[in-house]
């Protein structure tokens, strides 16, 4: 059996016990689920779960027995319940050990598990220990407390790796335990980096496993937690845990989640956390933007070069500056602006700095899994083969300090940098030491280091190169995919969050995620709610459900007739479903409201002549070639009136002048091959239709599509007698090849 075979059936067998898992959760067929279960593992042999699963089959026969006999049981009911729970726990520890002993990447990184006791006092006396080792070295002479903060990193770092194998791959938490370790995380007496690594490895084992006690202790941690940075990081957790976590199942954590969402700070904070996730998730996106539109100004005007290993300033230009002496400005202006857009877009939130990172997360410090979610500190001991005087360098602190990187990026930068520091020639180095960030083509991003915002930001940011970059992603679900990452549609919180949902609604509209927008839209939408209505209606358009959209409209439209939006929205669906008429009458509405705004006029004009009403129409259109007399959408109109009017050469005239201008699309080549038609220069119009199909992007490939195209005009060629006949010759000759 070769490889494939072998993971293919692993894997099947592991979608076995996950179907368990989804029985237990829909049907709750205990029996059922205790045959299945078993059946699972007399195939996977392990003896402590064995005896686990055959704890509750004795307490199942017991009660079937109890039943069987006529006993009446008042707790027969919250029994057989607690079984079920019992059951669901075990079936994801049997998940889990059966990943670690066939899934060859589980297996690598939780074998680390076995060296660390999870004994809470163990794990209290190891952390608090560090603390107090650090504090009785800051008092030795300076020579021997360098020599002893280093091993004590070291060795602790040894721990810290450990436990978090250890925590990440154990089993489904006790109460106690779970209780315990959120206890101890919001504790002052462990070191706060240690937590944050910590809370991160929670919010894995929640996500991997389905454990609602992992859950419970996260949501512990951030109500308890007085740090910012440890705060932010269980919210995040406990949010990204809650996606496949049947939260009705377990009472006291769906009890605590809807307390906390009673909470409009709470709920604030998972609105702005909600449209952070986006932006992370957009990173890929905005990076190509970035690459497209930013980067190429600032590498053409960068002003060093590589050299192999090393870095030299490029040689002067002098002819250069002699034939341009404001180059050197205009280059220096166009640099300023693109590092000022991308300031901008890092402001707003977008993760600019992921392009140029997502290259340095091959190092061997990111093999080790706890290292992508530690802060960063010089002491890392992973860290200490870097030269001293570039790790302690001004440039390094100052970087750290900015605002700027993540976590995971402080060290790729630093790992990344470090191979070339040395290299540099003497006077970038004195400029990179003096730790002025602007002068290293970055800036500042002036920002409050406690700030919630900000903190949660970086650490999405740490966690999405993660789970988008580590060799260890795929043991995980992905909370960015699109499954997973609108948050907001998880049950606990459709019932409380109507009001940021709704303004989360109207971000993925600005960001064009139309998929994203319906399926939140659709968890929250209130029938009589007229901003729900008005969304709906958007989203209709832009599904091109034109029917459902224009109806839509209508209700809100007559509802709040003063509704300037609804009124030009139910315009614009009238008129692409073909409703002329409507659209006319929603037109002249805006028109009387505003008389001078030349696209209100020009709708309305147009709609006019698509009603057969071009002379009504002419009059509008007259004044607005007055007034605009070289407005090319003008021109446009005036030409399709003409042709509608039965000018067909003035129409000509006017549509050959668009053409020669150049500034033309499809539409106006099929309007200027109408003109040739109805002229009886068929061959003509047929060249021209040819084009209007070719810049139409390929949507016309057969007859019925040119006839569909013929059909949204019908009208017209009706005005001119042009047949349905001759309509399905010319649509053939449009879309036969040259050598039929």
């Amino acid at each position: 059996m070769d490889n494939k075979q072998q993971t293919a059936d692993w894997v099947v067998r592991l979608q076995a016990i996950q179907r368990i898992q989804q029985d237990i959760v829909e049907h709750g067929y205990l029996g059922q689920a205790l045959h299945a279960t078993r059946c699972f593992l007399d195939n996977f042999q392990h003896e402590a779960l064995g005896n686990r699963l055959a704890e509750i089959e004795q307490d199942y026969r017991l009660m079937c027995d109890f039943l069987r006999k006529g006993f009446p049981d008042e707790k027969r009911e919250m029994l057989y319940e607690r079984l079920l729970d019992k059951l669901y726990g075990l079936t994801h520890d049997i998940e889990l050990d059966y990943r670690i002993v066939n899934d060859p990447k589980v297996g690598a990184y939780a074998r680390a598990k076995s060296f660390v006791d999870l004994n809470m006092e163990s794990v209290k006396s190891n952390l608090e220990a560090f603390v107090t080792d650090l504090a009785m070295a800051s008092l030795e002479t300076e020579k021997e407390k360098t020599a002893k903060i280093k091993t004590l990193h070291a060795n602790h770092q040894q721990y810290i790796q450990a436990l978090f194998s250890a925590l990440l791959f154990s089993h489904q938490w006790s109460r106690e335990f779970a209780q315990g370790m959120g206890e101890l995380l919001v504790s002052p007496t462990i070191d706060s980096n240690d937590t944050m690594a910590l809370v991160a490895c929670i919010m894995l084992g929640t996500i991997m496993t389905g454990d609602p006690e992992r859950e419970l202790a996260l949501v512990n941690i951030y109500e308890r937690a007085t740090e910012t940075n440890i705060k932010q990081r269980a919210l995040v957790g406990w949010v990204f845990g809650l996606h496949g976590l049947r939260i009705d199942k377990f009472p006291t954590l769906a009890k605590r989640v809807e307390s906390l969402l009673d909470d409009a700070k709470v709920r604030e904070e998972l609105a702005e956390l909600q449209i952070q996730v986006i932006y992370c998730r957009n990173a890929q996106r905005d990076n190509e933007k970035l690459r497209k539109d930013i980067m190429p100004t600032l590498l053409r005007h960068q002003s060093f070069e590589m050299d192999g290993l090393s870095v030299r300033e490029k040689e002067d230009d002098t002819l250069d500056d002699i034939l341009n002496p404001d180059a050197a400005d205009r280059k220096m202006e166009e640099m300023e602006n693109s590092i000022r857009k991308m300031m901008e877009m890092r402001d707003q939130g977008v993760d600019i700095y992921f392009g140029g990172f997502s290259q340095m997360k091959r190092f061997s410090f990111f093999n080790t899994l706890c290292n992508w979610f530690m802060p960063f500190i010089p002491e890392h001991p992973q860290l200490q083969h870097i030269d001293s005087e570039f790790l302690h360098s001004g440039m390094v602190r100052a970087i750290m300090s900015s605002g700027s990187f993540c976590e995971s990026d402080k060290y790729s930068f630093v790992l990344g940098t470090s191979s070339i520091f040395n290299k540099l020639p003497d006077n970038i180095k004195e400029m990179l030491n003096s730790g002025n960030v602007a002068m290293m083509g970055m800036e500042s991003a002036n920002v409050d280091p406690t700030d919630k915002s900000y903190v949660r930001r970086m650490y999405l940011q740490d966690l999405y190169r993660f789970f988008t970059l580590c060799d260890a992603r795929g043991m995980f679900p992905n909370p960015f995919e699109s499954q997973r990452f609108l948050f907001m549609a998880e049950k606990p919180m459709r019932s409380k969050m109507a009001n940021e949902a709704r303004r989360i609604q109207r971000f993925l509209l600005k960001q064009k995620m139309l998929d994203s927008l319906t399926r939140l839209f659709y968890q929250y939408k209130e029938l009589e709610n007229i901003d729900d209505m008005r969304m709906e209606a958007r989203i209709k358009m832009r599904e091109r459900k034109y029917l459902e959209a224009q109806a839509i409209y209508s209700q809100i439209v007559e509802i709040a007739p003063d509704d300037d939006r609804a009124v030009m929205g139910l315009a614009q669906a009238a008129f692409n479903v073909g409703n002329y008429a409507e659209a006319a009458t929603q037109y002249k509405k805006l028109y009387e409201r505003y008389p001078r705004r030349e696209g209100v006029v020009l709708n309305l004009a147009i709609s006019l002549i698509n009603d057969d009403r071009a002379a009504e129409s002419m009059q509008l259109l007259y004044r607005l070639e007055y007034e605009n007399p070289s407005d090319a959408n003008v021109t446009r109109a005036l030409a399709w009136g003409y042709l509608w009017l039965g000018n067909a050469e003035r129409a000509k005239e006017l549509y050959d002048k668009i053409l020669c201008d150049g500034d033309c699309d499809s539409s106006d080549h099929l309007n200027a091959g109408y003109c040739n038609w109805v002229l009886r220069d068929v061959g003509g119009a047929v060249e021209l239709f040819k084009i209007a199909v070719k810049e139409d992007g390929g949507n016309v490939s057969s007859t019925q599509d040119m006839m569909d195209w013929f059909a949204q005009d019908a009208k017209l060629l009706d005005k001119y007698n042009i047949g349905n006949t001759e309509r399905k010759l010319v649509a053939g000759m449009v879309v036969a090849s040259d050598t039929l």
